[in-house]
């Protein structure tokens, strides 16, 4: 562990309004996730198995398992205070709060925007949020960014797979525009997802397509573009508007060979070392901030790019002087 300042570009802060709204409003296309991939992890710290979680998702009603679940979430929670301590514990200088709206989707209607927007207002220092919006319905997105932004927010976040809408597609393009008017990043999830929804819509060639229509356009492809990761290197390559973020990856699997992450490994010190971002999910991960940025710190990268990646690029993108 090094004394390395860090800006968390994909982070989860730990209240109960939070950490209910995670499963809570998880669409039912996601259900596994609480079976197979981040509920194993999550559910023993409640005291139930995986699969006892995953039950519940599927049989309850959202206000039935809200009601269920905070006694046993409370425990794991804490106030936003009392998170902004851990994070000068853990040399956490900003981390990135995030919301997705995905009811059209879903059925479900999660926290509001507002939410998040309270949280950067009350810590402007220590918190910037990017506001969850719809692509199904692009005007309403476009109304609730502006509205959004007025707020305090300055960035958005979505998840293409959930709509079945690719990066390229029409609806996505007044977004787009109001981005670059805005000049805010938008966030994409960008990876393998454990839905019944295609993982199609998310190769990143699409984001190439999008950079040469939206050169101004910020774009974040959210977790690596695994398992494209040659083609998502290839295109930041091509687009220097392009970020990557490697949330919800432990970072010991960059470096091990045969993981498909090879090209982020090797470009991301060389030509990309000023495009990739730290990101932490840390909620899901069985591991904190700290950790998962000390997994960074044991890569076989140069110093000076091992401080890009975990501070200075994030630093440039969010306008904060590094």
């Amino acid at each position: 562990m090094t004394d390395r300042k860090i800006i968390d570009a994909l982070c989860y802060i730990p209240t109960l309004e939070v950490m209910t709204d995670l499963i809570v409003s998880l669409p039912p296309q996601m259900a596994r996730y609480l079976k197979d991939v981040f509920g194993p992890r999550v559910a023993p710290l409640m005291g139930m198995e995986a699969e006892e979680l995953y039950g519940m998702k599927v049989s309850l009603s959202p206000e039935e398992l809200g009601r269920k679940l905070r006694p046993a979430l409370k425990p794991l929670t804490m106030e936003p205070a009392a998170f902004i301590d851990q994070l000068d514990a853990m040399n956490v200088e900003k981390a990135v709060i995030f919301n997705l709206d995905e009811a059209s989707a879903s059925g479900i209607q999660g926290l509001p925007n507002d939410y998040y927007a309270d949280l950067v207002r009350a810590w402007p220092e220590r918190f910037s949020g990017f506001a969850g919006i719809d692509p199904s319905l692009p005007m309403a997105a476009v109304r609730e960014i502006r509205r959004c932004y007025d707020l305090g927010l300055r960035g958005v976040a979505l998840r293409p797979f959930i709509f079945g809408l690719p990066p390229t597609h029409a609806k996505m393009y007044p977004i787009y525009a109001a981005c670059v008017e805005l000049d805010i990043p938008i966030w994409f999830h960008l990876s393998i997802n454990y839905s019944t929804n295609t993982m199609e819509v998310e190769r990143p060639v699409y984001l190439d397509v999008v950079a040469q229509d939206f050169p101004e356009l910020k774009m974040i492809a959210g977790h690596g573009g695994w398992p494209w990761v040659a083609e998502m290197t290839a295109v930041a390559w091509r687009n220097p508007n392009i970020y990557i973020d490697i949330a919800s990856y432990l970072p010991k699997y960059l470096a091990m060979a045969g993981s498909g992450w090879e090209p982020l490994l090797n470009l991301g010190n060389s030509v990309l070392q000023d495009q990739i971002l730290f990101g932490s999910t840390w909620l899901f991960m069985g591991q904190s901030i700290r950790q998962l940025a000390d997994g960074i710190e044991a890569l076989p990268l140069k110093e000076e790019v091992k401080r890009k990646w975990l501070y200075e690029n994030a630093a440039r993108l969010l306008g904060k002087p590094s």
